[in-house]
């Protein structure tokens, strides 16, 4: 019988959570009642594509090909906070680099329902937030591949400058707006996260110039830095750039994403920055792994082989970009679904979370609009001027990719979000205070030591680890070398040690199917957890262990583990114990995973026996059995 260790996880993960739930730190959950919201700050203005451009209807001012255009942020923050230096995470809206309902989509700017969602539930929870505008525009009416491809890598690369100047905005103001400038993360909502990807990425001339993927046929960069600038917005000549607080640094550290892509892992490099990221693996627009980007309003290929959550997590996981966050592994709802999602243990990390809608082709379920009023727009403003739209048309093309569409559910979806990142940027930024757990080392038995261990001996097994800081319990658990199945897992240990009799410990082993006489490898862990905090450490490293079992000499008793059976298992109320056969118990015992006895009948004639599982902890528990004919039979079972 051997016991499953992702399903024993899951279990302890939920006992975990239960505890959690009313914990309120700063920085991991909602501790400000209320958000101050401050509408329409200048951060920076630009040169900007004209949607106008070559309109004879108008005057000569607004039809130019390009245009000065002013970019704002709305700016949330925890209402009555006396903080004097908050994190501060700027996120881009969505809308393919055009407003809102001309591109086709009820969704686009600053005041998009989803976006402002997310913003004030991480304020509610210490952070300040600005939703940022960036510069639009481009011919999404165009079905010539290659000018498509231009058009939106240089609406994403003034999109990164952008943000790198709103960094600069902050950092120059940061005493006014009660910002820390050494913990700035910036992120997107689809477009959004197309620019908070390459902003964490792009580092380097050849990023942007050497890219086989935005070359023109003549081999000439799409994007040339001589005259846009570089990726900061530094450089460049008019009209394509006007340079900004060039002396101030716009340095971000840390970037999440929901939905959007990255255009190239390639960009990725050890000097890139940690990335949460969120992502709907129907999105049709955007590839949850490595695909093609469509672009909404025609369809037509604009990026090959881009990458999403699915590839770009893992990826920046392996190169150590994601260290600072995964020191500790998380055990909120959120994260173990997004361990589930990605097939991961629960005592992982998992820094994306692919979103699994009932929709096979939905894209940003966290979006909600008013159809009423979608229905009934007939115009839409740029540069004072109203354009004509169909709103009936654009709610229509908005539904086909969320169907389910509610206020409800989208901020279902932007709580998880919201709740999903915010742990991991406090711990990016080491915000735990006194909560913090530090890291701490296996003691003994030493790694790769040998053990062997006697059928009758009496005395006591102890595993022991260094005591960390700031830990709450410790879980124990000893397994089979590269297996699932473990043989000990003992949770909410108050001290750093473990201990059971050396007699109990051979029962367990052999109860695993480990044979007698033959050494065989096991390896132990320990996490140190946090519960109320919804987060734990694993020790730095598992040992290994040799173990050889050794039958007592001179012993030749009827092994009945064949005729033992016990049901339910697992057990919620009460154990049926039944020995099969023409054999009747006479005595049965069940100890705890310490080797203390909790249950004990003598004298019994019977071959079945139901015991209340009153007063017993969750856990897991052995029952030993001896047989009127002098047979013995143990055997294991888990009390939910």
């Amino acid at each position: 019988m051997k016991k499953h260790l992702l399903s024993q996880l899951a279990l302890i993960a939920l006992m975990l959570i239960g505890l959690s739930t009313k914990a309120q730190v700063r920085y991991f959950s909602p501790i400000f009642p209320d958000v101050t919201k401050t509408s329409q700050i200048w951060y920076d203005s630009n040169y900007s594509i004209n949607l106008l451009a070559g309109n004879n209807q108008l005057p000569p001012s607004l039809t130019g090909p390009l245009f000065m255009a002013s970019q704002f942020v709305d700016l949330y923050q925890p209402a009555n906070d006396t903080a004097s230096a908050r994190p501060l995470i700027i996120l881009a809206h969505t809308g393919s680099y055009l407003p809102a309902y001309i591109n086709q989509q009820t969704t686009g700017d600053r005041t998009d329902s989803s976006l402002n969602e997310v913003a004030r539930n991480l304020a509610k929870r210490g952070y300040v937030v600005a939703i940022a505008s960036y510069r639009s525009g481009w011919n999404p009416a165009t079905t010539i591949q290659a000018q498509a491809r231009e058009q939106l890598l240089k609406a994403t690369y003034r999109g990164v400058q952008d943000m790198h100047a709103c960094i600069r905005f902050f950092r120059a103001n940061a005493a006014t707006y009660k910002i820390d400038a050494s913990k700035i993360t910036v992120g997107g909502q689809g477009t959004g996260g197309y620019i908070a990807l390459a902003l964490g990425t792009v580092s380097t001339r050849a990023d942007i110039e050497s890219n086989i993927k935005f070359l023109r046929g003549d081999a000439s960069p799409m994007v040339s830095m001589d005259t846009m600038g570089d990726w900061r917005g530094v450089g460049g000549i008019p009209p394509f750039n006007l340079p900004h607080a060039e002396s101030v640094s716009s340095e971000a550290h840390m970037i999440v994403n929901f939905g959007g892509a990255m255009g190239d892992t390639a960009w990725m490099k050890s000097t890139s920055l940690p990335i949460v990221s969120m992502h709907a693996k129907g999105d049709r627009f955007a590839p949850y792994f490595t695909g093609n980007v469509l672009v909404p309003t025609t369809g037509a290929i604009v990026i090959p082989n881009a990458s999403g959550a699915g590839d770009v997590i893992p990826k920046a996981d392996a190169m150590g970009l994601n260290n600072a966050i995964n020191k500790y592994f998380y055990i909120d709802p959120y994260s173990t679904r997004a361990n589930a999602v990605n097939k991961k243990p629960v005592y992982s990390t998992s820094n994306n979370f692919g979103f699994e809608t009932s929709f096979p082709i939905e894209g940003s379920p966290w979006e909600w609009w008013d159809r009423t009023a979608a229905q009934t727009k007939t115009s839409q403003v740029y540069r004072g001027i109203p354009l004509p739209v169909n709103g009936r048309v654009v709610d229509s093309l908005s539904l086909i990719t969320n169907p389910f569409m509610s206020a409800s559910r989208g901020k279902i979806y932007c709580d998880t979000i919201a709740s999903f990142l915010a742990p991991r940027i406090a711990v990016r930024f080491g915000l735990e205070g006194p909560m913090a757990i530090a890291g701490f080392n296996l003691l003994a038995p030493a790694n790769n030591a040998s053990l062997t261990v006697k059928e009758k001996d009496t005395t006591t097994l102890t595993i022991t680890w260094e005591a960390t800081s700031g830990m709450a319990s410790y879980t124990f658990g000893l397994k089979m070398k590269d297996s699932m199945s473990s043989l000990v897992e003992q949770v909410g240990l108050p001290t750093n040690s473990f201990s059971v009799k050396a007699s109990d410990f051979y029962t367990i082993c052999k109860t695993a199917g480990i044979a007698d006489g033959v050494v065989t490898n096991l390896e132990w862990q320990v996490a140190a957890i946090r519960p109320m905090l919804q987060f734990g450490r694993l020790a730095n490293s598992n040992f290994a262990l040799k173990v050889t079992l050794e039958k007592a000499t001179g012993v030749k008793e009827l092994n009945l583990n064949h005729s033992l059976s016990l049901y339910p298992n697992p057990a919620k109320t009460e154990i049926n114990i039944s020995l099969k056969g023409s054999n009747t118990m006479s005595e049965l015992v069940i100890l705890d995973i310490m080797g203390r006895e909790v249950y004990r009948a003598n004298t019994l004639n019977t071959n079945n026996q139901q015991v209340s599982l009153s007063g017993f902890t969750a856990g897991m528990y052995f029952v030993n059995i001896k047989a009127t004919n002098g047979g013995t039979a143990t055997q294991r079972f888990i009390v939910q």
